[in-house]
């Protein structure tokens, strides 16, 4: 065996060594911070998800993740004599840039639509349970008087989605 830089030469070390070196080095960078290991986790556990769901998920990201490796591993080869990387260096970060952006503004809309979706849903049973529960005889409360109507403000969303009255 010679030294790290011969053995890194073309042809000089064995497919072995390069593919044993690789997952040595692979596994702890797998494990290291990012690689959206924070979403995912988040992912599963806001939509309550299964242990097969996240095996899954983890699964569907390494398979994924390897992809985008091997492609940019495999486009920088084929593209890397043309391109100086501190040329270039700043045209990607922008890039990045860019795109981080557009992905949270993406996010954002989202969830305010969402928020929107859920507020209208809300303002349309308090229309069509409000009028109803105004006029449930006051008898079935214990009173033997009809009810009047009942301020619609006082009408608040229980968790179950069902309106419920508050007591004054």
């Amino acid at each position: 065996m010679g030294s790290l830089t011969n053995m890194l030469k073309p042809g000089a070390a064995p497919a072995w060594l390069l593919l044993s070196s690789a997952i040595l080095f692979g596994l702890p960078h797998g494990l290291e911070p990012g690689h959206s290991k924070t979403m995912m986790t988040a992912f599963i556990v806001a939509v309550r998800g299964t242990v097969g769901q996240a095996v899954t998920l983890g699964i569907a990201a390494t398979v994924s993740h390897t992809a985008v490796v091997w492609i940019v591993a495999l486009a920088g080869m084929h593209f890397g004599g043309r391109f100086n990387a501190e040329t270039n260096e700043p045209y990607f970060q922008v890039a990045s840039a860019v795109l981080i952006i557009v992905i949270a503004v993406l996010m954002l809309l989202r969830a305010w639509r969402a928020q929107q979706r859920a507020r209208s849903a809300a303002q349309r049973i308090n229309t069509v349970i409000a009028p109803t529960l105004a006029t449930i005889p006051m008898s079935l409360a214990g009173s033997g008087q009809a009810a009047t109507r009942m301020p619609t403000k006082r009408l608040m969303q229980t968790a179950s989605g069902a309106a419920s009255p508050l007591p004054t």
